[in-house]
């Protein structure tokens, strides 16, 4: 008998729980205002949801007419349109150094202070063995997101929201799958300008420059001849001393 009232007593809490769970469930129904939908229904719903999440763009956080002012007082000719050219051009050049396993798409001057780091996150991708690829990348919107100087330099944050179809493959499990997942997301794009190395504390040898008459590198934006070969460094060279570089790349999850 105490088997038979002890397997009752299971019976009764696994259907109190049932009950209590269905409950609770048309409670919230109700509270949310999903009452006289069945189940199948609100799957549907759900579905739907995330369906348009998927092709719904994604915000660009930013305040553009706030720092644009600012920029064109300490740039006259700042190009807002040209500069999300550059921006999408990065972009792009990242997510292709990513599929490929290769930094060779980031060896334009403006990538000087990036590309060091890029190139090490590609040889952990290369040391895990996980594949990367990005189709048919579309951008949609750009705001200047942040804009500061300080300390001999000035930092400009571009917020873009773009999409496209992508696939993450660790350990190769899938060598010749195709990106079959769509993905609409946010990425910003740090840009610095070095206009006073000495109050930045900043090595400009990092840069890459050299003087154009005997190839050494120049060590200061405050020089006015080569220190090697005494060469006066003319307005090219200046020009590529002081311009705008990327560094830093961040989705925004």
């Amino acid at each position: 008998m105490g088997f038979i009232y002890g397997f009752l007593g299971v019976i009764c809490g696994f259907v109190f729980i049932i009950i209590s769970i269905y409950l609770l469930i048309r409670y919230f129904l109700n509270r949310f205002g999903f009452q006289g939908y069945s189940f199948l229904e609100l799957f549907s719903i759900i579905k739907e949801g995330k369906e348009r999440d998927i092709s719904r763009h994604k915000q660009v956080s930013g305040m553009t007419s706030v720092y644009l002012p600012s920029i064109l007082e300490e740039f006259p000719d700042f190009n807002e349109k040209e500069f999300y050219n550059q921006t999408e051009e990065t972009i792009r050049n990242y997510l292709q150094s990513l599929e490929e396993k290769d930094a060779k798409y980031l060896k334009d001057s403006i990538y000087d202070l990036i590309y060091e780091k890029i190139s090490l996150q590609i040889a952990d991708l290369k040391e895990c063995d996980t594949i990367y690829r990005y189709d048919d990348i579309i951008f949609h919107k750009h705001a200047i997101k942040g804009y500061q100087k300080r300390k001999g330099v000035i930092k400009l944050e571009v917020s873009t929201s773009l999409e496209y179809f992508y696939l993450q493959d660790p350990y190769r499990k899938r060598k010749t799958a195709r990106p079959d997942r769509k993905k609409q997301t946010r990425y910003t794009t740090t840009f610095v300008y070095i206009y006073d190395t000495k109050q930045a504390g900043f090595d400009i040898r990092v840069l890459g420059l050299n003087c154009p008459n005997c190839g050494s590198p120049l060590s200061s934006l405050e020089d006015k001849a080569c220190p090697y070969c005494k060469s006066g460094l003319n307005i090219t060279v200046a020009k590529l001393l002081k311009c705008w570089k990327v560094i830093d790349i961040q989705e925004d999850y």
